[in-house]
């Protein structure tokens, strides 16, 4: 049944208007008006990580956005992670995701480390029947909590949750 799900939302936001409603319409109010959805661009969600193995992503896309009174040639990318099951390791599932894209954008020369990384936005999208209780953050997966000298040096990750059973028809 979760395939089931997975293809039908790949399929439904594999068009940029769909992508589009769901950012202005289930995202912090704000996050919409800096981007310019002409822009919206889908990318291959298919890449090869460090350890040589494939990966396959749900969706990709990249979008400009506007922000200081300016328009910046900066690239958010949008990681849609389709869930219908409640898993704890999210944080560390879309941890991964980034830092492979990364690799994958500094691989092809899309940026350079020099350059700096684009943004990210990792979203996941659940339709489960239960409501969403895993952490939203790698570093709230660290427990116990560190000490304060070593707060600084544990990873940070918050994923943006859109629990579908958590709004009204």
């Amino acid at each position: 049944m979760a395939n089931h799900y997975d293809t039908g939302y790949k399929e439904l936001f594999s068009y940029p208007e769909f992508v589009q409603q769901l950012i202005e319409g289930f995202t912090p109010p704000g996050i919409a008006e800096l981007m310019d959805f002409t822009t919206l661009q889908l990318h291959s969600g298919n890449y090869i990580t460090p350890l040589f193995e494939d990966k396959f992503e749900d969706l990709v896309w990249s979008v400009q956005v506007n922000w200081q009174g300016a328009t910046q040639e900066v690239y958010l990318y949008l990681l849609l992670e389709f869930q219908s099951t409640i898993d704890h390791a999210m944080p560390i599932r879309l941890m991964h995701y980034v830092a492979c894209f990364y690799d994958h954008l500094l691989k092809n020369n899309a940026t350079s480390a020099s350059q700096g990384l684009p943004p990210v936005f990792p979203i996941v999208l659940y339709n489960g029947s239960r409501r969403w209780q895993a952490k939203q953050d790698i570093y709230d997966m660290v427990q116990p909590e560190p000490p304060a000298f070593l707060q600084p040096y544990q990873p940070h990750l918050r994923y943006y949750l859109i629990d579908e059973g958590a709004y009204t028809d």
